[in-house]
């Protein structure tokens, strides 16, 4: 018995399949958005019922950051039993999620290949040809929903306070963080002075602001910076967002949401289940906003911040 491989869709869930078959085989959940593998959002190796490694990914869907998936393989594989399964989330027939499983097949290398009967899938590119299985369906939308509100429920009981200075830290999943910080002086400089935060990335101008500022003073800084577009982005926006805390290596060790950002010294509050003090890092923001009582509020747009 080698490693297999598990491809279902949003209609049907792996649960009695596992309960059958899995035994007592390793299992890597590759579907964020699967609230019965433990806190939603995040990607999991299992020996047993116990978590061996996790990989944060800060969305339910599994097209937002597929490099992430492929990222959190990678990371699992050496560790992965020899008859290990590598659970996939919901296959959606997208050119991108098509090329992202016959990539993750292909660094598997699984023995067996099984997919849940109605799933739409071209199965060219396969290690092996895929088996047929019929699943259960899926619980009905409000029942997941109410599913994840209670892990989430569960992740911010197990948070406590923290404060870091973003400055210090490498941010991933974001675009806050990645181009030059225009300070103060800068900003009064080119008029953009209902900026709480600005950077140059690129080509590209980003600004974080609550008021729309004027037009005529953004195309002059744009000019001014040599930029060809503008990206806004809305404090609040930030507030609820998921996010991780990394080591230098990569290995996440804690999990929750950010509260606020003092956008003068870009000093960043966060519930976290990490022991405070920590020394972050590597600070990962994810793209799905939670409020307190664990209600899920949507999700930003791919980079808007």
């Amino acid at each position: 018995m080698g490693r297999a491989l598990l491809i279902g869709n949003p209609n049907v869930a792996w649960r009695e399949w596992l309960k059958t078959n899995r035994g007592r085989r390793d299992l890597l959940c590759l579907d964020p958005a699967d609230p019965q593998q433990g806190i939603p959002a995040r990607l999991c190796l299992f020996h047993g019922s116990r978590p061996m490694i996790t990989r944060f990914y800060g969305s339910l869907d599994p097209q937002r950051a597929p490099h992430v998936l492929v990222a959190a393989l990678a990371q699992a594989l050496p560790k992965l039993g020899e008859d290990g399964l590598v659970q996939l989330f919901a296959y959606r027939a997208t050119p991108l999620l098509h090329q992202a499983v016959v990539l993750i097949s292909q660094m598997l290398q699984p023995s067996e290949i099984f997919v849940a009967s109605g799933t739409e899938i071209d199965q060219a590119g396969f290690p092996v040809g895929p088996t047929e299985v019929v699943l259960e369906p899926s619980f009905p939308a409000m029942v997941q929903h109410a599913q994840r509100k209670a892990q989430w429920m569960r992740l911010l009981e197990d948070c406590e306070p923290h404060e870091l200075n973003i400055r210090t830290a490498t941010l991933e999943g974001t675009r806050l963080g990645s181009g030059r910080r225009l300070g103060r002086e800068e900003i009064r400089t080119l008029r953009l002075e209902g900026a709480r935060h600005a950077e140059k990335i690129g080509n590209s101008l980003f600004l974080v602001t609550e008021e729309e500022l004027d037009e005529a003073s953004v195309s002059r800084a744009m000019d001014t910076l040599g930029c060809g577009r503008v990206q806004f982005a809305h404090p609040s926006m930030y507030e609820g967002l998921l996010c991780a805390f990394s080591r230098a290596d990569g290995e996440d060790f804690g999990m929750g949401t950010i509260t606020s950002i003092n956008w003068d010294d870009l000093t960043l509050n966060a519930l976290c289940t990490a022991v405070a003090p920590a020394p972050v890092r590597v600070l990962r923001l994810g793209s799905l906003r939670i409020d307190k009582n664990g209600n899920e509020l949507g999700e930003v747009r791919p980079w808007q911040v």
